[in-house]
């Protein structure tokens, strides 16, 4: 293996060079991921059965005008 001195290094416009190691990088912190409570969802589904006049049911069969 070779040392951080002796490694090949390109630099700008691709030209090898041999210089003096840097100093490595920090390891990075570990990220800790929370996961967010799922929210409780209650659906109550309600109908309605009132009985409807013959022009109600013409106006709802018509549906919004489009």
């Amino acid at each position: 293996m070779k040392k951080m001195a002796d490694q090949i290094r390109y630099g700008a416009g691709g030209l090898p060079y041999v210089g003096p190691g840097g100093t490595s990088a920090p390891a990075p912190e570990p990220v800790v991921e929370e996961t967010p409570e799922e929210p409780e969802v209650t659906v109550t589904v309600i109908e309605d059965d009132t009985p409807l006049t013959d022009e109600e049911v013409v106006t709802k069969a018509k549906g919004n005008g489009k």
